[in-house]
């Protein structure tokens, strides 16, 4: 028994159909696919951009430690520096006691000084006082200045004036003195 077909173009409607069936689940897979790729590519960019923020506030607190320290080691080298610079002045410095106990150590007894005068500036000391005798007078400027048997911190010295009084004699000298032999780093 033979069939007879009564709707010719059924067979080709029904593999189209089932044709259009499958291009409809591949776009779907297709579409499927390049959304979740999609959506995953929009959660990682952010991801991303969440940890960006987190290394950009990470940054600022780094910096504003850098800027704090900063602050620090230059109050550190500001400090070094001006300990650099009092040690210089400590080294420079002249130590008048020595002078002081010279003066006190070899003027005759009857020796008054009323007047003494030095600067940081030179090397020299002006004194000036009274004495009871003229020969004291000489006295004095022998014992201050240094020689060969008599240690004394004055290399030499000059009467400036010597003026007669109803107490005795005045007097004034000049006493020269090696600054650097009074600074503390020479000591």
């Amino acid at each position: 028994m033979s069939s007879i077909n009564l709707a010719p173009g059924t067979q080709y409607v029904m593999v189209a159909r089932k044709r259009r069936l499958r291009l409809y689940a591949i776009a779907v897979s297709i579409i499927t696919i390049f959304g979740l790729g999609g959506m995953g590519l929009f959660l990682y960019t952010r991801a991303l951009q969440a940890s960006s923020e987190d290394v950009k506030k990470q940054l600022t607190v780094v910096d504003q430690d850098i800027q704090a320290l900063h602050t620090e080691a230059l109050r550190v080298t500001l400090f070094e520096k001006r300990l650099v610079d009092i040690s210089k002045l400590l080294d420079s410095h002249i130590g008048w006691e020595k002078i002081l106990a010279d003066l006190e150590r070899l003027l005759p007894a009857d020796t008054v000084v009323t007047q003494l005068t030095a600067g940081s500036e030179g090397a020299t000391v002006n004194l000036s006082g009274t004495t009871q005798s003229i020969d004291q007078i000489a006295l004095a400027l022998a014992s201050l200045t240094k020689d060969v048997n008599h240690p004394s911190v004055f290399t030499n010295g000059t009467v400036k004036t010597i003026q007669r009084n109803e107490l005795g004699y005045t007097f004034s000298m000049t006493l020269d003195f090696n600054k650097a032999s009074l600074n503390k780093s020479a000591l």
